[in-house]
């Protein structure tokens, strides 16, 4: 016992005049690797003996490892996997830590940004796509994955393009061949990955970033069209809508990070249709607008708005790229009216003038055209009818402001004269009048078939003419919308002298009425396959008019006026309904039902 006991005194005694030794070591006498880490200074020399690293040679700072490597002047996928040169683990970590799960498939860019590697990237990605092919198959057996996507693309084509030209169909159709490939077996995903990898083949950074983007973009627009369109176009709608969002937004986290510092056109168009497809799914208009935004963000650190910032691109991706900023900057016009979120694009956030045209002067297809058909004409006349819907939007949104900024200008300063305010107001008078007046001649359009040859050019044109007349339900919407924004604004603005209105309470109701009403037979005389394939937008803006009537119905001293204000109501709840619109929750609820 006394010699143990000595044997101990001696250990410690070792131990306190060297380093700390812990207690399991002191016991059996073993060699201590611990060392209790210091405040500052150099690691102990027996701690670097057992670190499984080497000493660092360089600072890795991007100072640094920009003057000597020059690898800060490459974007982060260009790193070759499995290149131990290239990858920053494979000089700082030893095998046991680049193989743990935390660090997998990681490469650290710069000190914020994390990024997978290329061959993680691809796997990811197989593994994402195997579920969405294999949950197709699987909740519709009879159709294939293919014939799916392709479906989808066709409703867009027909019933969204008119409205929202953000995307090249032959590009679709490519992706759709690419990546849509029948499985070996829908359950066991093991045959068929290697197939599946294949679609993914890339020889460059810019091929593998370029099929992740157009997966994605390809399976969002099908989520988008699968949630808006009725059960009589797409009878699986509600089981493949699901699965294309997922998979879509599953796949977009891959390359979200890398597509935030390099965006192109699809970078717009996935958010777009994500905003879209969320907000008819959930009815969460926050976390749609949350995406439109991100959208509004990325286009502005692209400068679209400069026409500058479009010159030497290829044809398809400029129109894309142009279409998609117009359409993007009429949301937030239109969120300006509506007050619904925050914008994004305004023209005092721009860092130059506000150049870009409308339309580009060698303008290309975006659609695919049978040769006996008028389609090339056709589109045409849906790119103009497209834009001047934007400058409708863009017109009535400054008229508004216009009227709240004059009138928080004439509450605050009372020097503005009787003489100023005319000139202003007239002015508004004006540029309201020219609201109202801008408006697209569809009757020109109606003749075209009748022109064309009696074979496939005139089913092809039978069917863009179902496009302008789901383009025209789109504008009679956003006009009559507008007039009742407007007048509602000059009620509120205490400006109703720039639409020629009487300043009477009464008389201001009455006209507050009948442009509801106005609006409300818009909706019930268009197709109702049109306003369904409006989607959430227009279910939106009759919840904004309903909320109006209901403003007016509770303020209404005459039973008249709260019997008519109420019966519209009831028209807009059933019409939501017959939508399935989540909007006709909102509007119960203000009913108190």
């Amino acid at each position: 016992m006394l010699s143990l006991q000595g044997r101990l005194a001696s250990s410690v005694a070792a131990a306190k005049s060297s380093l700390p030794t812990c207690s399991n070591c002191l016991v059996s006498q073993a060699s201590c690797i611990y060392a209790l880490p210091r405040k500052r200074g150099p690691k102990p020399r027996r701690w670097q003996e057992h670190d499984g690293r080497e000493p660092r040679r360089r600072s890795i700072s991007p100072a640094s490892s920009s003057s000597s490597t020059g690898a800060n002047d490459r974007s982060p996928a260009q790193v070759v996997p499995g290149s131990h040169e290239e990858d920053p683990q494979a000089r700082e970590f030893p095998p046991s830590v680049r193989t743990s799960p935390l660090c997998s498939g990681v490469i650290a860019v710069g000190s914020n940004l994390l990024f997978e590697t290329p061959a993680g990237q691809i796997e990811s990605a197989v593994a994402i796509h195997l579920r969405l092919l294999s949950g197709l198959a699987t909740a519709v057996p009879s159709v294939s994955g293919a014939d799916i996507a392709n479906r989808c693309i066709h409703l867009y084509v027909r019933y969204v393009f008119g409205a929202f030209p953000l995307c090249h169909e032959a590009t679709l159709r490519a992706s759709v061949g690419r990546f849509f490939i029948p499985l070996l077996d829908a359950r066991d995903h093991a045959e068929s990955r290697g197939p599946v990898t294949l679609c993914f083949a890339a020889d460059s950074e810019r091929e593998r970033i370029g099929a992740l983007r157009r997966l994605t973009l390809l399976t969002a627009l099908c989520a988008s069209v699968a949630y808006i369109v009725p059960e009589t176009l797409m009878a699986e709608k509600h089981v493949v809508a699901p699965l294309f969002l997922r998979a879509s937004r599953e796949t977009f986290k891959i390359f979200e990070d890398y597509d935030l510092e390099y965006p192109d056109s699809c970078s717009l168009g996935i958010r777009h249709f994500f905003s879209s497809a969320i907000q008819s799914a959930t009815g969460m208009y926050g976390a749609a607008s949350h995406m439109l935004n991100q959208a509004g963000l990325v286009a502005m650190k692209m400068r679209l708005y400069d026409e500058s910032s479009l010159e030497g691109l290829d044809p398809i991706e400029e129109k894309l790229l142009r279409n998609t900023f117009w359409q993007l900057y009429v949301c937030d016009q239109t969120a300006l009216i509506m007050k619904g979120r925050p914008v994004t694009i305004h023209e005092s956030l721009f860092e130059t003038e506000f150049t870009l045209k409308a339309q580009s002067r060698c303008s290309v297809p975006l659609l695919i055209h049978p040769e006996c058909s008028q389609g090339a004409r056709l589109e045409d006349f849906l790119a103009e009818g497209f834009h001047i819907i934007c400058r409708l939007w863009t017109m009535a949104a400054h008229v508004i402001h216009s009227m709240e900024t004059l009138s928080k200008k004439r509450t605050l300063d009372d020097f503005l004269g009787a003489e100023n305010r005319h000139e202003a107001v007239a002015r508004l008078s004006h540029a309201y009048f020219e609201v109202i007046t801008l408006t697209v001649d569809y009757s020109d359009s109606a003749e075209l078939p009748e022109k064309s040859s009696p074979s496939i050019g005139w089913e092809a044109d039978q069917h863009l003419l179902d496009m302008v007349q789901r383009q025209r339900t789109s504008c009679l919407i956003s006009l009559h919308i507008i007039k009742v924004q407007v007048l509602h604004s000059a009620v509120r603005c205490g400006m109703p002298d720039v639409l020629g209105v009487s300043s009477e309470p009464l008389s201001l109701v009455m006209k507050q009425i009948e442009a509801a009403q106005d609006f409300l037979y818009v909706l019930e005389s268009v197709p109702f396959i049109h306003l369904q394939t409006e989607g959430e937008h227009c279910s939106e803006k009759i919840r904004k008019v309903g909320s109006i009537l209901l403003e007016i119905a509770e303020g209404a001293t005459m039973d008249v006026i709260k019997t008519r204000a109420s019966q519209c109501t009831m028209r807009l709840v059933n019409l939501l309904a017959r939508l399935d619109s989540k909007a006709s929750d909102v509007l119960e609820q203000d009913m108190n039902f």
